[in-house]
């Protein structure tokens, strides 16, 4: 991505800063430079000349909506582990990046940004935790991308609601999604 800024001074980090707290606050469809300029005080002049669309996706580069896990070994309990947080009530870095999932139909620098912050380390997080598991062959390779996909979807629509949903029993999901990932596929 073409940069007219240098991003990584201590004032340029306040105003990206300032970016996804106005992002988790009024959406992408309310911000404003001036938005982002008021929230980031003295830094905020710093973003006179800039693009708004180069500031949220280099704020976006600074989210972590999924995070880092390392497998025990045990397929439910790393699921789980994955999947717990998102019974919570999503942070500021979720909403952040919930704020741009429409824009990112439409504007491909937002695309890219939200690849980065949210598919492509979701994928690596599922990949990660069903390594093992393939290569002992308890799970075909075959429904690894089905499982990224299924995880995927609950992931959005974790970022679209609002609210956390009404409650699930996780260890019934992980117990689905496993015996899924298990399951012979039958001959059509």
């Amino acid at each position: 991505m073409e940069r007219r800024f240098d991003w990584g001074s201590p004032s340029s980090r306040l105003v990206l800063s300032a970016a996804l707290d106005a992002l988790s606050e009024v959406g992408y469809e309310g911000l404003t430079l001036e938005e982002v300029r008021a929230r980031a005080g003295a830094a905020g002049a710093l973003v006179e000349e800039a693009d708004l669309v180069e500031v949220v996706a280099t704020a976006l580069e600074a989210v972590q909506v999924v995070p880092a896990l390392r497998p025990t070994g045990d397929l439910c309990a790393d699921l789980a582990a994955l999947l717990r947080p998102w019974l919570a009530r999503g942070g500021r870095d979720e909403r952040a990046v919930a704020a741009v999932l429409s824009a990112a139909e439409w504007e491909p620098r937002i695309k890219r940004a939200v690849v980065q912050a949210f598919d492509r380390p979701l994928a690596q997080a599922v990949g990660a935790l069903l390594a093992g598991a393939v290569a002992d062959g308890q799970v075909p390779a075959s429904r690894v991308h089905t499982l990224n996909w299924i995880l995927r979807s609950l992931a959005l629509d974790r970022l679209r609601a609002a609210n956390p949903r009404c409650p699930v029993d996780l260890d019934e999901l992980v117990d689905h999604l496993v015996a899924g990932l298990r399951r012979e596929r039958r001959s059509a």
